[in-house]
């Protein structure tokens, strides 16, 4: 194996991830009773309609298909949602704050895994593809920094209804 094959299967992995969370955030977004929430979800799941495409260059510069493969990333964050949802029993804003939470982690670990593949790609000397690879990790960057903001207004919020509960 060669590191352009690691960069390649890092990408297919990459690509099973976007493809296979696209369900949870319509999943998300149905089930949200904060708008700003649903605002967010509508610009991550079109955010991730366009990583596809993304993906789909990067790995046809690298002269690379994607594979249709399920993600274990996904499939991990879906069985944790679910467990929640049924184990908990959440309130409508606690399953909003969750899946701000959810979409928080997933942001982090996109960040990791574009940094680490567009420094591969430096390396070896796929600058179109690793400036892609940059492009996605800023993007989830901004998706953090919009997430934080609307972690802080949501917990305000929830702690608000939940006092109203209380009295």
């Amino acid at each position: 194996m060669t590191t352009r094959d690691h960069v390649v299967h890092q990408l297919q992995l990459l690509y099973a991830l976007h493809r296979d969370l696209l369900p949870m955030f319509d999943e998300m977004h149905h089930q949200a009773g904060y708008d700003p929430v649903r605002r967010v979800l509508d610009r991550q799941r079109e955010d991730f309609r366009n990583e596809v495409e993304r993906l789909e260059r990067g790995l046809s510069l690298l002269g690379a298909q994607y594979k249709m493969e399920r993600s274990a990333v996904a499939s991990g964050f879906k069985e944790e949602v679910h467990r929640f949802k049924h184990q908990m029993n959440p309130a409508r804003e606690q399953l909003d704050l969750h899946a701000v939470l959810d979409l928080l982690a997933i942001a982090h670990y996109l960040i990791g895994v574009y940094q680490g593949c567009a420094e591969l790609l430096r390396t070896i000397g796929e600058q179109d593809v690793a400036t892609l690879a940059e492009e996605s990790r800023q993007q989830q960057q901004e998706h953090v920094r919009a997430l934080e903001e609307l972690l802080q207004d949501l917990a305000q919020e929830v702690a608000m209804i939940e006092a109203r509960r209380a009295a």
